[in-house]
């Protein structure tokens, strides 16, 4: 059964970004899928909730600078970016595709999902949802420069991992993030992400 991902606000429209991956391997990468979700067919709402899954420490990976690292279901979601030598993009990073990003591992310490670059953001925070339903977890990396600007969303299911896309959106209140207002939560087949901004804007280039 096919599910739909939606994303409203409560007062003005959002624009709904994604950014595709060139590269092909056998990890899988952020390029966005037609993600399908089996979702049970009921009227009621099944909210998401965050939580905050384990942090480790300690976890190594050669030429990556962790930031952040957790640990669930048996899986390690790690933030941070490929080191640049002598100042220059070197391999996996290319020119259009560096910075942080998130990495998933599996028991084995392999790298099983690698994430896209978001080129020279400040901030790459991970925010973690669940429901009481089923094994789905979304995760929100919320983005920022001097001031948030929304963020990349992906799929952890079955031990598996998918790239949902790219939210792009920025508050009038550049103190407030994104995840700071989000509400998910699913409804006849459909995730919807709901935002309670006051005012919102795409984010100019």
């Amino acid at each position: 059964m096919k599910t739909y991902f939606l994303i409203s606000l409560c007062s003005l429209a959002l624009v709904h970004c994604t950014k595709e991956s060139e590269k092909a391997s056998s990890v899988q990468t952020s390029k966005p899928e037609n993600v399908n979700i089996d979702v049970k067919n009921s009227d009621s709402e099944i909210d998401y909730l965050e939580f905050k899954p384990d942090s480790i420490s300690n976890v190594k990976i050669k030429g990556f600078e962790v930031i952040s690292s957790y640990s669930y279901n048996q899986n390690k979601f790690v933030t941070g970016y490929y080191n640049p030598v002598d100042g220059k993009t070197v391999v996996p990073d290319t020119e259009k595709d560096n910075g942080q990003r998130l990495l998933v591992l599996n028991n084995k310490n392999e790298i099983i999902f690698k994430g896209q670059g978001s080129g020279d953001t400040y901030l790459y925070q991970p925010h973690f949802y669940k429901n009481k339903i089923d094994d789905k977890v979304l995760i929100v990396c919320q983005l920022a420069f001097e001031y948030f600007f929304g963020g990349e969303v992906f799929l952890h299911e079955n031990n598996s991992v998918k790239y949902v896309g790219n939210i792009d959106l920025e508050p009038f209140d550049m103190e407030t993030s994104m995840t700071d207002v989000l509400k998910i939560y699913e409804k006849k087949n459909a995730i919807h992400f709901r935002f309670s901004f006051a005012k919102t804007r795409k984010r100019r280039y």
